[in-house]
């Protein structure tokens, strides 16, 4: 990681964030597995993080726009073409469930170097995983209740999507071998 002298920066990749994300998801996980059923949230935000910052990396492609939504892909590369105007809203990444269905899309092979295999029970299960997520990082003035009972089965497809994506080229390309042997044995311990 880069710093300046003075270390008045952090620096963290989409790449590292995934690797930090799913450590921190194997440690939620345990603690939730053990009867600490509160922990499953932090859990839920972790590993939608974790497959977030992983789907991002590894969609981006050697433009970095491939996470982006179309309109400013578009614009990113008429930048890069010619016009040399950065687009006003130059990050915006589509949602999750987008990054889901551009990584299973063939169209993206070359840039991720592979595609997400999933049933479609593993997509509904992420998606469910998207949906409590977004219950627990938009807070609102009530408390929340969560049938555990399935959450082990989405955790298991979010761990899967997870090691294929380790396994991609862009990942394996911008983490250092100890990041990938880290992420590799969360997931693996999620996944059993």
């Amino acid at each position: 990681m880069w710093q300046t002298p003075d270390n008045l920066y952090a620096e963290i990749s989409p790449a590292s964030l995934a690797v930090h994300a799913v450590e921190r998801a194997a440690v939620e996980f345990e603690a939730a597995m053990s009867g600490k059923n509160e922990r499953w949230f932090f859990a839920i935000t972790d590993i939608h993080l974790a497959l977030t910052a992983a789907l991002v990396e590894t969609l981006s492609g050697t433009a970095r726009v491939g996470a982006l939504i179309e309109r400013q892909q578009e614009e990113w590369l008429e930048y890069y073409a010619k016009l040399r105007v950065a687009p006003e809203d130059k990050d915006r990444v589509v949602d999750f469930v987008t990054l889901l269905y551009r990584a299973r899309d063939p169209a993206n092979e070359r840039d991720m170097y592979g595609t997400l295999t999933l049933t479609d029970r593993e997509m509904q299960d992420l998606k469910m995983l998207h949906g409590f997520r977004n219950d627990v990082a938009h807070v609102k003035p009530v408390g929340w209740y969560l049938e555990i009972a399935g959450l082990p089965r989405i955790f298991s497809a979010a761990a899967k999507v997870l090691h294929q994506l380790f396994q991609m080229g862009p990942l394996q390309i911008h983490l250092e071998e100890d990041e990938l042997e880290r992420a590799e044995k969360a997931i693996a311990f999620i996944r059993r």
